[in-house]
């Protein structure tokens, strides 16, 4: 008995299913590793402008940057008038971000002295200080807000 002429190209139809089938795997491979870099992508960039704002935050704080052009006993607490709300602007040269915050005063406290007695302790002005940091291509965008509190002479007669 002969096998061979009742095959009839059976090894070939099987092996070309199988080909198809892992030619399919490798496709939907492709795909989802395409996904997963477009999401690491945008995870980063959200990250960057994340920091981007964090860090001009914490250059409006910090009364030694040469960054921070905020003066903090010098304000105005009227928002009509020119000068309530304090601007800085960061964009590094060779980086990817740019950011911006705006620093408003909120109030004046008399905080508890030493002594505990009424109006003998030290002022503090409040500040609100609100961030935004972006990459340059716009792709992301982060804002932050933060409050900042720095000694005060006196406070205001409001």
């Amino acid at each position: 008995m002969n096998y061979s002429n009742r095959q009839q190209g059976a090894v070939l139809v099987m092996s070309l299913v199988l080909l198809i089938v892992l030619t399919l795997i490798g496709v939907a491979s492709m795909q989802s590793s395409s996904l997963e870099l477009k999401v690491a992508s945008n995870a980063q960039q959200r990250n960057t402008a994340f920091e981007a704002a964090q860090s001009l935050i914490d250059i409006a704080a910090s009364l030694n940057d040469p960054l921070n052009t905020n003066d903090y006993q010098k304000f105005v607490a009227d928002s009509t008038l020119a000068g309530f709300k304090q601007t800085i602007t960061y964009a590094p040269v060779g980086l990817d971000i740019a950011a911006s915050s705006v620093t408003t005063w909120d109030d004046c406290a008399k905080q508890v002295g030493s002594s505990l007695e009424e109006g003998k302790g030290f002022s503090m002005n409040s500040f609100s200080v609100r961030a935004s940091g972006q990459t340059t291509t716009g792709s992301a965008t982060s804002v932050q807000a933060q409050g900042v509190r720095f000694p005060a002479a006196a406070c205001p007669e409001i």
